[in-house]
């Protein structure tokens, strides 16, 4: 984000709060930086879920309900402006993609 703009982001973690925050103090002590935006608890994938993000090669699992990695840029009036979904969480979309996405609502 540039300095001084009107963006807010936003993770969404299915962990619960307490794990979420001890996986930003262990990020802020091992030196990869402080995580500056809030993250979410989603739990019991409410979220996940709404958006049809679940992943099914995790039913079953020790860990189900990890959703494919997804970005969304959300508009003013609370609508999805642009997302991106993948299926492989080694992929995500760059900076440059998300910066565009953010120009085209102005």
């Amino acid at each position: 984000m540039k300095k001084n703009e009107n963006v807010k982001l936003f993770a969404i973690s299915v962990d619960p709060p307490d794990v979420s925050k001890s996986f930003a103090e262990k990020l802020a002590a091992d030196g990869k930086g402080v995580i500056s935006f809030p993250i979410l608890a989603d739990p019991e994938h409410k979220i996940v879920d709404a958006y049809g993000l679940r992943d099914p090669a995790y039913n079953g699992q020790k860990v189900e309900g990890i959703p494919h990695p997804a970005v969304y840029v959300i508009d003013k009036q609370g609508k999805v402006a642009w997302a991106r979904i993948e299926s492989d969480y080694k992929q995500r979309p760059t900076n440059e993609e998300i910066r565009a996405a953010l120009e085209s609502l102005k």
